[in-house]
């Protein structure tokens, strides 16, 4: 099986208020792509990585009536890798045997369950040759990532001083697929009021 983490403790420092709860196409952007997760069919388990106003996000997703895991990082101010790892930590101490690990934060919202059906389906096509699996559009790497389950461990020692998951990408850079989407949405997040309109114009939606 696939587990995801996906990555929503941030601050959202560029944003008027918890970019996470603002409702884009008449739902909070978490729960938009918690939905995409779970519409894949592919994502058998949900690991939401919470911080900043952690109570309003969990409960905005469980009103919702999604079955996901919450896991509250105290250290989120320390930047989204320590959300990662705390989710990894998580599935090691849980037993959770998963064949890979996707990690999606929490503001890449417009990502189709598609993609992630496509990405998934790369996986297990490949996860004997590869152990990195990573969306793209037009050359752009985006998300998902997945990670295979042979390294997942490696993920507790990334640092946002050594750039996230890049360190863990780079490391495997012979090991590493990119998976072609031709979707502007696996490169689109929302830190600013003015990715609004950068997203609008990307998806037509």
């Amino acid at each position: 099986m696939i587990a995801a983490i996906v990555a929503a403790a941030g601050e959202s420092t560029r944003f008027p208020w918890n970019k996470l709860l603002y409702n884009y196409s008449s739902k909070p952007l978490v729960v938009q792509t918690v939905e995409n997760l779970v519409l894949s069919g592919f994502i058998e388990r949900i690991i939401v990585v919470t911080g900043y106003m952690h109570d309003k996000v969990e409960s905005t997703i469980r009103n919702y009536g999604f079955e996901v895991d919450f896991v509250y990082n105290p250290k989120y101010r320390e930047g989204m890798s320590s959300s990662i790892k705390k989710g990894v930590e998580y599935i090691l101490e849980n037993r959770i045997n998963a064949d890979g690990l996707l990690v999606n934060p929490a503001d890449c919202a417009w990502i189709h369950p598609g993609i992630h059906a496509l990405i998934a389906v790369k996986f297990y096509d490949y996860f004997n040759k590869y152990h990195v699996f990573i969306a793209s559009y037009r050359g752009r790497r985006g998300h998902p990532v997945v990670f295979s389950r042979e390294i997942i461990a490696d993920l507790l020692s990334i640092s946002e001083e050594k750039k996230g998951l890049k360190e863990i990408t780079s490391k495997y850079v012979d090991k590493t697929l990119i998976i072609e989407t031709n979707y502007p949405g696996v490169v689109l997040d929302l830190d600013s009021i003015n990715d609004i309109l950068r997203v609008k114009s990307s998806l037509y939606i």
